[in-house]
């Protein structure tokens, strides 16, 4: 398969300008502990759907940042900083490929409770924005795992920290009522429904992007918004 190009913006002389890579599939699977013509079917399938979500390096929910810098660990002759290209040569023990990127825009203003809010203080890494025909709306930066059971386990899909400031949001960080397991971790699957053949663009596109809107109305008030419906 042709190789997978990321870009990443940055800003030089008041110019915004992009680096851009070939992803190495060979060092991400190898961290991943998987097959790497599994591992570029995940990068293909992301490219097309999610082409702006980056591939990094994550510890549980938080991304794995640069030593020197602070800057986004990224698959580039392995793993190295996208800011400073210093080759990250020690990565924490648990550490595993990660995604990270924003799930597409989510009007607000049907939300009354927290669009205020949200309009006048966003979580720090979200967006807040305007587009006619949509109106006010919010991205929402996700994190997504490969546990060292993948694909016969289901990735994993955190929240940034910053979410749960949105007022109305609760604190708790186990509950069956809005489907969390702990530390901004969503409860996406239930037992039998998670396949190998799935992988991160499916379940942000088919689970995901749900429990965002649904946490969204859970804190305006919608206290049934994960009831299923049959």
């Amino acid at each position: 398969m042709n190789a997978v190009q990321q870009q990443f913006p940055y800003r030089e002389n008041n110019e915004v300008k992009h680096r851009r890579w070939s992803v190495d599939v060979k060092a991400a699977a190898s961290l991943a502990g998987i097959n790497a013509e599994r591992f570029s079917v995940e990068l293909a399938d992301m490219a097309v759907h999610f082409p702006r979500w980056i591939l990094t390096v994550s510890q549980h929910h938080a991304l794995v940042r640069c030593q020197k810098c602070d800057g986004m660990v990224i698959f580039d002759r392995g793993a190295r900083c996208v800011a400073c290209d210093v080759k990250a040569s020690r990565l924490p023990g648990a550490a595993r490929p990660a995604w990270f990127g924003v799930m597409p825009p989510i009007g607000i203003d049907g939300l009354a409770r927290i669009k205020d809010g949200l309009l006048a203080r966003p979580p720090k890494g979200h967006v807040v924005g305007h587009r006619e025909g949509l109106g006010n709306y919010l991205l929402v930066p996700l994190v997504v795992t490969y546990p060292p059971q993948f694909p016969l386990s289901p990735v994993e899909v955190f929240y940034l920290p910053e979410f749960r400031t949105i007022p109305g949001m609760p604190q708790e960080e186990v509950s069956h009522a809005f489907h969390m397991v702990g530390h901004g971790k969503m409860s996406l699957f239930a037992a039998g429904e998670w396949i190998p053949e799935m992988g991160a663009r499916t379940t942000l596109q088919q689970r995901a992007y749900a429990h965002v809107v649904k946490f969204l109305n859970y804190a305006n008030g919608k206290r049934n918004a994960f009831a299923v419906v049959s």
